[in-house]
């Protein structure tokens, strides 16, 4: 049982009450630290979203990628425009609607050069949480965002294909993993 569920109208994660709600993994009871009724986005699904831009009442691009800054912020987005070179709109710039993201103004596009960022979303991808007891929990697949603050709420984590087709992937706060290297964390039982 997990303290989250997928709602398949766009792949809405609502969690479980902060104080109150347990997970379970593997049969161990964990805490959930995400709040009731908050509805939270994966990152993957903020791709190929439309742009809507207020002023001009048009849809102006597609989201290409979100870049995710040390803070656990969307710094920016990446956006696809037909005929033009991709572009970028800071965080604080747009607002994560149901099926857009929304601009309130053409200034608000900003030009994009393309370069190397290290997003988060790029390190985290892939990191193993474990258990207390040095017991694999699984990998990381996705961040979890809140469309209100654009933050990182929480981690996607896979199982495994069979556990995932039986179970679904869990949805973990933030809060809840102790990272203890680079690369992977640890969630501590309850009362630990």
């Amino acid at each position: 049982m997990s303290f989250g569920f997928t709602c398949e109208d766009w792949n809405v994660a609502v969690v479980g009450d902060i104080q109150k709600e347990f997970f379970f993994l593997y049969g161990k009871k964990y805490i959930s630290n995400m709040r009731k009724g908050e509805i939270c986005l994966k990152l993957r699904n903020l791709k190929n979203l439309p742009v809507f831009n207020k002023d001009t009442a048009q849809v102006v691009g597609r989201v290409e990628k979100a870049v995710i800054g040390d803070d656990g912020m969307i710094a920016y987005i990446v956006v696809d425009m037909p005929g033009q070179d991709p572009k970028m709109i800071l965080g604080q710039d747009f607002s994560l609607g149901k099926e857009s993201v929304i601009v309130e103004n053409s200034e608000s596009i900003k030009s994009y050069a393309h370069g190397e960022e290290l997003s988060i979303y790029k390190k985290k991808l892939g990191d193993v949480i474990f258990n207390s007891e040095g017991e694999e929990l699984g990998v990381v697949t996705d961040l979890i965002l809140s469309p209100d603050n654009k933050e990182v709420q929480g981690f996607e984590v896979s199982s495994g294909g069979i556990t995932d087709f039986l179970e679904g992937r869990k949805e973990i706060a933030v809060d809840q993993v102790c990272w203890k290297n680079a690369s992977s964390g640890v969630i501590p039982e309850e009362g630990e």
